[in-house]
């Protein structure tokens, strides 16, 4: 049985390089992980300086280009500042499930070309924060380059950089060009 959110367990990036507090303004996406399987997470920070209530955020989809998907998960809980939610595969290995706050198989069934984006609702405004991919232009095929590296959303793990403290509404300027212009470290 996983911990579930608000129980005051702190759970550092899953890949143990952003746990360093951030003066975020909002929640956003710290790592973004395609692997081999069904190996996939989504790791969500907050380093706004205050605990988070979740139920006014959730993270929707678009699949191989098309629309925006009418399912959605809605987060729930508390997010302690300077901690994570992490949303797995329930069929992801042992390793990455042992960190996830949630195990589904919609949102977290991704491959390098699915855009996933986070959101927050406020005063009956549904407003987009944070996105890992594009929400025009259609399926970019394998994925979406990022730092200058080809597919870098396919068969990697991306992570934040230390330096963002915030959401990107636009992936072109988020994935970058070049190692130095991304917001994101492309990994195996």
């Amino acid at each position: 049985e996983l911990p579930y959110v608000g129980d005051g367990v702190f759970r550092p990036s899953i890949s143990e390089r952003s746990t360093v507090s951030r003066n975020a303004s909002d929640l956003f996406f710290s790592e973004y992980s395609e692997g081999s399987g069904n190996n996939k997470y989504l790791e969500i920070y907050n380093g706004t300086g205050q605990s988070i209530d979740l139920s006014s955020y959730l993270i929707r989809y678009i699949t191989n280009g098309q629309s925006w998907e009418s399912t959605e998960l809605g987060l729930s809980g508390t997010l302690l500042d300077g901690d994570v939610y992490v949303v797995a595969h329930s069929s992801a290995n042992a390793s990455i499930l042992a960190e996830a706050d949630t195990s589904e198989s919609i949102i977290s069934n991704f491959n390098g070309d699915d855009v996933r984006a986070l959101f927050k609702i406020a005063n009956n405004d549904t407003s987009l924060i944070d996105i890992i991919g594009t929400q025009t232009g259609g399926d970019p095929g394998s994925g979406w380059d990022v730092a200058g590296e080809a597919d870098a959303t396919k068969d990697h793990t991306l992570v934040r950089k230390s330096s963002v403290s915030t959401g990107n509404t636009n992936w072109s300027a988020s994935a970058g060009t070049t190692a130095d212009n991304s917001e994101w470290i492309v990994y195996d």
